[in-house]
């Protein structure tokens, strides 16, 4: 077993959590460890991650310079 990839993906659980819970969406013990993520409507956040997502592959393009001949 990879111990450093098992570590690393440790690591980005738990800012992933960190960034959840400072954002008020989930609530988490660090006495039991346990991670509570509130309710959130899904269409939403689907709708509005696309808006970020394509602007962030539009900028990248500009960068890169694809669609260039």
């Amino acid at each position: 077993m990879n111990w450093n990839l098992v570590r690393g993906l440790t690591y980005v659980a738990t800012f992933i959590a960190a960034i959840l819970a400072m954002l008020g969406l989930a609530d988490f013990d660090p006495a039991t460890g346990h991670l509570a993520i509130h309710p959130f409507n899904l269409y939403a956040a689907v709708g509005a991650l696309a808006g970020v997502i394509s602007s962030a592959l539009a900028s990248i393009a500009l960068i890169r310079g694809w669609g260039r001949k």
